[in-house]
């Protein structure tokens, strides 16, 4: 079968949302109400993939995304009693995923949150960066949905609390139907994920498809990470936090570190590359005159650019290149050399300012992890990775 071919979703510029969106103001909803008809009946999210409940592992997933986290499901609450949730049931007078919605944004404007992401009991392998990425794709939109393969997931969704008035009117005039529905209502961005090496939006919903899942676990394993920073922030002092945390662990490191420049708040316009691995500096910008316009060497890119073919060689446990700049982002620079250490497998991470966040994405495929600027978030990735390498 023929797969389509991912399509970057395009992302609004600026982090202005996306800073309002810290976990303390997310709340996270599972939706466990569906009957589980195609699987034979029962709570199809208590049914384990790779060993673990997919309940478990949504909530998992979801756990440092928000702030809090509710199971949104009907009858005995007792028999969720393992996962340590609180739960809610449906209004009565209303049925289907937008009952679902309606009581998890109750919840939330109870909790006195300001969004909510919603999801599914049966999606076990949902990307670490839905928030962040489908905060990043709101842009003038009320809210955010999921999509991959070319299919919208009106179920998978970043919605605000303050929706909930608009969403009671809706269900008073329909008496229900599809999320879809009061989607298009609303005004809602729609946000591509890639289906390889695995859709991060599987769904299980026959024992066909968790038996697709079993088979994909193995494979699901993103090992690049990207710090989105508002436009003119600098990652130096962020990832030398993250390279000094990771070298007192015993992990090797490779890659380079960019240094200087006006983003740095010193004053000093020099910028240089320092190799992690030797300490080595590269300057990179010509030195053309006091009063001429500083141009990139292009000889100390290629000189740069060694260094990440020599980390591909030597492969230490994670890379770091904290530069994606305009020149990567038009196909340049190291651009390259980073796509390739991907390749290899290698953990890589780098900084990504939030107007080329869509270049960045375009560039590897969507193959990565969209990473809060925090060395907190840094090091979840890198213990992450850690695992992946183990399993």
């Amino acid at each position: 079968m023929t797969r389509p071919r991912w399509t970057p979703s395009p992302l609004a510029d600026g982090l202005a949302d996306f800073l309002a969106l810290r976990p303390a103001s997310v709340g996270a909803a599972i939706l466990a109400g569906g009957h589980a008809r195609r699987f034979g009946g029962g709570d199809k999210g208590l049914r384990t993939v790779g060993a673990t409940a997919m309940l478990e592992r949504v909530r998992q997933a979801l756990e440092p995304q928000a702030a809090k986290t509710v199971l949104s499901a009907n009858g005995d609450a007792r028999r969720f009693a393992a996962l340590g949730l609180p739960v809610v049931a449906d209004d009565p007078a209303y049925s289907g995923p937008l009952a679902g919605l309606l009581a998890a944004l109750e919840w939330a404007e109870a909790e006195g949150l300001r969004w909510l992401l919603c999801v599914p009991a049966d999606t076990p392998f949902l990307p670490a960066d839905l928030v962040l990425r489908l905060a990043c794709g709101l842009g003038a939109n009320a809210a955010a949905i999921a999509a991959s393969g070319g299919r919208r997931h009106p179920v998978i969704g970043l919605w605000p609390v303050a929706a909930l008035g608009r969403l009671r009117d809706h269900l008073a005039a329909t008496g229900g139907g599809a999320i879809e529905a009061f989607a298009e209502r609303l005004g809602t961005a729609t946000v591509a994920w890639p289906i390889l090496p695995v859709d991060p939006f599987l769904n299980v919903n026959t024992p066909a498809d968790r038996s697709d899942a079993e088979r994909a676990c193995d494979a699901w394993a993103v090992r690049a990470g990207a710090v989105v920073l508002e436009d003119g922030a600098s990652s130096e002092a962020l990832l030398g936090q993250f390279t000094a945390w990771a070298t007192a662990r015993g992990l090797s490191l490779g890659g380079l570190l960019q240094r200087g420049g006006r983003a740095d708040k010193s004053g000093d316009a020099e910028i240089v590359m320092v190799d992690i691995a030797t300490g080595a500096t590269i300057p990179i910008m010509q030195k053309l005159g006091r009063d001429a316009i500083c141009a990139i060497d292009t000889g100390a890119i290629a000189t740069a650019s060694m260094v990440l073919r020599r980390a591909i060689v030597d492969r230490p446990d994670v890379v770091v290149v904290n530069k994606f700049g305009y020149l990567e982002a038009d196909g340049g620079g190291l651009v390259d050399e980073m796509l390739a250490v991907m390749a290899e497998g290698l953990p890589l991470v780098t900084a990504v300012a939030d107007k080329r966040v869509a270049a960045w994405l375009d560039r590897c495929g969507g193959q990565c992890e969209l990473l809060p600027p925090d060395l907190a978030a840094l090091q979840a990735w890198c213990d992450r990775q850690a695992a992946i390498a183990l399993a």
